[in-house]
């Protein structure tokens, strides 16, 4: 990129014109003589290099100040570089894939699908709609497994997203243990250096496993500054979801608690989570320019310093 810094100075380019002119309407005048009686015979003497250069000495001065203008208005060349930085969110998503979560009550592209099909479905949305975020997978039952850590490979998460099935878990532990699901996301989360870390815990009933509290776990991780999002999902009437205790866990950690009932509902819950947890975006702009003025300066003043040179001292005329 190429700029002036000082452009107003280009205003003064006036002046070597004006003085340009001044002199055609002085040479137009005439200037002084001295009158010789025989003036044919001065007209032989013998001429030198100073009597032809003379008339035409004024011509260094015009570019000079033109070339010194240019030096005050400082060209400059350089570029202007923006730097965005990026300072992602940690996003732990919770599944629950207790048996309840084999129901049939949702319905996608008219047929009926489970409630851990419709959930997967939107949750594999929501990963590969993030760009900046690390996120991990925990699915749990009456017990908790970390299926992907935090990871931006979006699609090692997808990939274990997809594997999430019932039987993933033994029949007999196939019950709802919320407060050791929220214990293992904060194993998972409380190293990370992220400004902002979050859960998102998925579950269709009450807690009814496990050997820590739902309450004192999200204790755990408001020590740790997490916040937990927590999503109440499955039919009305054919869900036992305990939607005061998500609550209250979601209002204690800083989150907030939505009840979804449709696959389309739990679209939009997550897209007003999506739309809760972005990612923060800090743009610098940076700007390095090289000065050229010096290019400019001392041709100028070599041009004006040798029209003075040569007009006052080397072609010094008698007027």
């Amino acid at each position: 990129m190429w700029r002036l810094a000082s452009p107003w100075y280009l205003a003064l380019l006036i002046l070597p014109i004006a003085l340009l002119i001044w002199h055609r309407i002085a040479y137009r005048k005439g200037r002084s003589s001295l009158l010789f009686s025989g003036g044919h015979l001065l007209r032989d003497l013998p001429g030198s290099w100073r009597t032809v250069i003379a008339p035409h000495t004024h011509w260094l001065r015009y570019p000079g100040l033109v070339l010194l203008i240019f030096a005050l208005a400082r060209p400059q060349t350089g570029n202007a570089v923006q730097k965005i930085e990026t300072y992602g969110v940690d996003i732990m998503m919770i599944l629950d894939v207790s048996g309840t979560m084999g129901e049939k009550d949702m319905s996608a592209k008219g047929r009926d699908i489970s409630r851990l099909a419709a959930a997967k479905q939107v949750m594999s949305g929501f990963v590969n709609g993030r760009t900046s975020d690390r996120i991990g997978l925990i699915a749990f039952a009456t017990q908790s497994l970390t299926r992907c850590p935090l990871t931006v490979d979006y699609d090692l998460v997808s990939l274990a997203l997809e594997e999430i099935n019932l039987n993933l878990f033994p029949e007999e532990m196939r019950r709802t243990a919320i407060g050791n699901a929220i214990a293992t996301g904060v194993s998972r989360l409380w190293k990370s250096d992220a400004r902002s870390k979050v859960m998102i815990l998925l579950t269709d009933g009450a807690n009814t496993a496990g050997n820590v509290a739902p309450l004192t776990a999200s204790d755990i991780a408001l020590s740790e500054k997490i916040r937990i999002h927590t999503i109440g999902f499955g039919s009305p009437g054919r869900s036992d979801v305990d939607e005061q205790l998500l609550k209250e866990i979601s209002e204690k950690t800083g989150g907030q608690f939505f009840r979804s009932t449709s696959l389309e509902d739990l679209e939009r819950v997550y897209e007003l989570i999506d739309d809760l947890e972005k990612s923060e975006v800090v743009v610098k702009n940076f700007q390095r320019w090289d000065e050229w003025f010096t290019w400019f300066l001392w041709p100028g003043c070599g041009l004006v310093l040798l029209e003075i040179i040569l007009r006052n001292l080397i072609c010094r005329r008698v007027p």
